[in-house]
């Protein structure tokens, strides 16, 4: 009977022995397995991804930095080793790591004409993201209104503007400034928002093109003719 005890007991602490033994092994060759095994790094810290790699018996290499809207400064943006493959314990596993997002200096561009801010732009490697056409009275054809962002310091390279396209077009008939003084003929037309294109000299004007009746619109050009006038033979 107590043989067949101690039979019962040896058996029991073979296999509990056994078990361990096995057991053991197992978390060996997991350990194994994790050694030269390249982990996902992107996304993590340096420090993060240098302590990960060290448990695997690797090693970080990092080959330069980029910027990136998503990833913060100093994570890991990309690795040169695809994940979970193998590879000699004491390799260098290369990656670039972000700087954060890129930050521009935007300049005002309000008042200047929308050419002239688009040669800025280029220049600056920034770009123009939306542009809004409306009428002003106050600007002219062509010049910048608004933009947004406004002027300063921001995280992207993309710019909105709001574009000027001049006042809008009234049609009316055009008035008679023959045998008006020069200067009283200037007075009319900034009024009414025409150019006068002065021809030769004098006071007094004495022919014009388009006559007077045809219909004009505001912002076109009157040619005058400039003389001293009737009744100025003296």
């Amino acid at each position: 009977m107590i043989k067949n005890i101690f039979k019962i007991l040896f058996y029991f602490i073979s296999c509990v022995s056994l078990g361990a033994a096995v057991a053991f092994l197992i978390f060996k060759i997991i350990d194994v397995d994790d050694t030269g095994r390249v982990p996902v790094i992107v996304g993590k810290s340096v420090t993060e991804a240098e302590a990960e790699l060290n448990r695997r018996k690797l090693l970080l290499s990092i080959k330069g930095k980029e910027y990136h809207d998503e990833i913060p400064e100093e994570h890991i943006t990309s690795q040169a080793i695809s994940p979970e493959e193998r590879i000699k314990a004491g390799t260098e596993v290369e990656v670039i790591v972000s700087r954060g997002q890129e930050i521009y200096s935007m300049p005002s561009f309000e008042g200047q004409l929308l050419e002239d801010a688009k040669l800025t732009i280029s220049n600056l490697e920034m770009k123009i993201n939306k542009l809004t056409w409306v009428h002003s009275d106050s600007v002219r054809e062509g010049e910048v209104i608004a933009q947004r962002p406004l002027p300063g310091n921001i995280t992207g390279n993309e710019v909105n503007f709001l574009v000027s396209l001049g006042p809008y077009k009234v049609s009316y008939r055009c008035p008679s400034f023959v045998n008006m003084t020069i200067d009283d003929a200037r007075v009319l037309a900034k009024e009414i928002g025409i150019r006068l294109i002065e021809k030769d000299g004098g006071s007094r004007v004495i022919f014009q093109q388009p006559e007077a009746g045809v219909n004009i619109e505001n912002g076109d050009a009157v040619e005058v003719k400039l003389g001293r006038g009737w009744g100025m033979w003296f």
